[in-house]
């Protein structure tokens, strides 16, 4: 078996967390939400180098992670980090704005894989400048949007494509909560309404909420930490494919994440870790059953780290790519625009303003 030699830049919560066990002994521990418990549960992958412009959670990693990586090593360069550790797979979980060097340097630097938190970045020229890096050196470039690797998402794409419930027609999505913020946690939702609706975006209207009514056209916060700096709001996004969606995403209301796919002849309703398909029966009542569960031995980010090595070592597309990244991105930032010019329809493509 191939060994690949791992780093991780950015050592909060989704990049370094331990695996919780699963709710008894004999089933083992959940599946991986993390970077680094993704590793862990890879055995051809080994942590040898971590990076943060925080000491402490440099030594919080080692501490925590002593039982199976007692050597790494750690840094607060992670230019230094790249040019002494010869790394094949990096993590890339730093601030929202401070992906795109990073994972340029790593992809010059020889590197052979990169998982980049979401959003890939927070401007369309960095999200050009990663993918066009990791292009011109064939760097497989994975943007860890996850419900990508989430087994009902699957069974939900496979079902629309199937033909059984008609052709999609509309989605609502809705992302509540206090930190439903359209840049940390809303392309989530956002990349969501993509895989389903499978079509480049035509055009999109927004509002942003009232409290962040004047925000402004283009990115201002820090990076993801504070809510208060990433706005929520809504917006109505039209599809080449004819396909349009609403999405909703606004921190007063309780913490929630759905996607409602409607369908010609049925509905599919997608919580986290839960669904549901509606259909008219012959006479004209509703059904209303489980979405069928689909057991499969990895998801999440542990499915992303292996298709990752799978994409080093055969090629091929994957799940949730760069230029995924980049529509997503794409589209909230026309919901920036289209806010700054009270609503009206913003089309594709769009440009940094």
């Amino acid at each position: 078996m191939k060994s690949y030699r791992v780093a991780i830049v950015g050592l909060t919560g989704i990049a370094a967390r331990r695996p919780e066990p699963a709710p008894h002994p004999s089933l083992g521990r959940l599946a991986p939400h993390s970077h680094a418990a993704a590793y862990a549960a890879c055995p051809s992958t080994q942590v040898v180098a971590v990076c943060d412009l925080v000491p402490d959670l440099i030594e919080r990693f080692r501490q925590e992670w002593a039982d199976l990586w007692p050597d790494v090593r750690g840094y607060t360069d992670y230019r230094r980090m790249l040019e002494a550790e010869g790394i094949d797979l990096l993590s890339v979980a730093t601030s929202d704005h401070r992906h795109a060097q990073i994972v340029v340097d790593a992809a010059e630097a020889g590197v052979r894989g990169i998982l980049c938190e979401k959003p890939i970045a927070t401007t369309l020229a960095d999200a050009d400048r990663m993918i066009a890096a990791c292009r011109a050196r064939g760097v497989p470039l994975l943007i860890d949007h996850t419900r990508r690797w989430y087994p009902e998402y699957a069974r939900a794409r496979e079902m629309l494509a199937s033909g059984t419930l008609g052709p999609l027609r509309r989605i609502i999505a809705t992302l509540s909560g206090p930190r439903a913020m359209l840049f940390r946690n809303g392309t989530h939702l956002v990349d969501a309404v993509c895989y389903f609706a499978d079509s480049e975006p035509a055009w999109v209207s927004g509002r942003l909420d009232d409290e962040h009514r004047d925000y402004g056209p283009r990115y201002r916060g820090d990076g993801g930490h504070d809510p208060a700096t990433d706005p929520g709001g809504s917006a109505l996004v039209g599809f080449e494919s004819g396909v349009r969606a609403f999405i909703n995403a606004s921190k007063g209301t309780m913490r929630h994440f759905e996607v409602d796919l409607w369908a010609q002849e049925g509905r599919l309703r997608l919580g986290n870790g839960t669904g549901e398909v509606w259909r008219l029966t012959e006479d004209g009542r509703l059904a209303v059953s489980p979405l069928p569960p689909l057991h499969t031995s990895h998801a999440d980010i542990g499915a992303a780290v292996r298709e990752l090595i799978s994409l080093v070592e055969n090629g091929g597309q994957g799940l949730s790519t760069g230029e995924d990244g980049r529509r997503a991105l794409s589209i909230i930032l026309a919901i920036l625009q289209s806010n700054a010019a009270g609503g009206q329809p913003v089309p594709f493509p769009v440009t940094d303003v």
